[in-house]
């Protein structure tokens, strides 16, 4: 009986991770009832632009709206906050020749109220962002995102980052308010109609991004998404990140670290869009900075030399 005992406890942990009642707080742990979590060509990872290769058949994604089906619904489901986008919108164009992508849902992840700076889960350059937000498409090969799920590249995210500004970002608004009617798991809410995502990423942003096989990012973690990860990032003022900060998890704490860190790239290619002559202005102004620092740095060494010589022979 005692045996008995001990293995219905050591298989209810399996069960339960393998059932969804997985956590942030427990990473580590992913791979136990969920082999895929285990894999070699998981996700995020880190977005070098030094290990990537331009290809130039990777053209500009189309977000196209389609018949509006009803209101978009903002759900808390314990993880993050999930807006149910209703088949309204379908991407083209994310591989050559390839077929539409039907939009099911975008969600977000972020990290705590005492850290602006990490988040995303993507890093970009080695460095993250303190918002990501993720765009779930299939393909309309199949007829849901569960029956695309397991198979080769039938799923299709987006990930675009989000940058502190002072002003907040009027296209985001609508979810920011719609957030305050979700603060606990299982709430949900409309969103108001004012809330366009063809408007709130541009058209130009769609040009320029990485691509690269991988996975989803929490469990199963199934190794079927072509990953699209846009160079640009949208803004975001602090009060409007702060409202995603102020969620309850499904233990009732604060939602907080809600990223996975990054997975190696392996044997994988990483693939952008842009040319070496257009490589973002922000990693050329990166570089320009660090460049300047570096003399700053020099610059203040020789002067502190040149300072002690003086103190020197002022002293003998």
């Amino acid at each position: 009986m005692l045996q008995f005992v001990l293995t219905i406890l050591l298989i209810v942990p399996i069960v339960i991770e393998s059932a969804g009642q997985w956590s942030y707080d427990s990473i580590k742990t992913w791979g136990r009832g969920n082999r895929y979590c285990a894999g070699h060509s998981q996700s995020p990872i880190d977005l070098r632009y030094n290990v990537s290769t331009y290809d130039n058949r990777l053209k500009k994604i189309v977000l196209e709206e389609q018949r509006t089906w009803g209101t978009p619904e903002f759900l808390n489901n314990g993880h993050t906050v999930q807006l149910d986008l209703k088949k309204r919108y379908v991407l083209k164009n994310l591989a050559p020749g390839s077929e539409e992508y039907s939009v099911e849902q975008l969600h977000f992840h972020w990290g705590h109220s005492a850290d602006n700076t990490n988040g995303s889960e993507h890093l970009f350059e080695g460095q993250s962002y303190p918002l990501e937000m993720h765009i779930v498409t299939y393909s309309k090969w199949y007829a849901n995102i569960r029956d695309a799920m397991t198979n080769t590249r039938a799923l299709a995210v987006v990930g675009v980052f989000f940058e502190l500004t002072e002003k907040p970002n009027p296209s985001f608004q609508p979810l920011i308010e719609a957030l305050a009617k979700i603060q606990n798991e299982g709430y949900q809410a409309e969103v108001s109609d004012l809330f366009d995502l063809k408007e709130l990423l541009g058209d130009k942003r769609m040009e320029r991004y990485y691509r690269y096989d991988g996975s989803l990012t929490t469990p199963p973690c199934y190794e079927s998404v072509l990953w699209t990860v846009l160079v640009d990032p949208l803004k975001i003022s602090m009060d409007q990140l702060n409202a995603f900060r102020g969620l309850h998890d499904f233990k009732t704490k604060l939602m907080a670290n809600t990223y996975r860190p990054v997975r190696p790239l392996g044997t994988r290619k990483l693939f952008r869009s842009f040319p070496t002559e257009d490589i973002q202005e922000g990693i050329k102004l990166r570089m320009t900075t660090e460049l300047n620092n570096g003399q700053n740095l020099k610059n203040n060494m020789q002067l502190i030399a040149i300072l002690t010589c003086l103190l020197m022979v002022v002293v003998l």
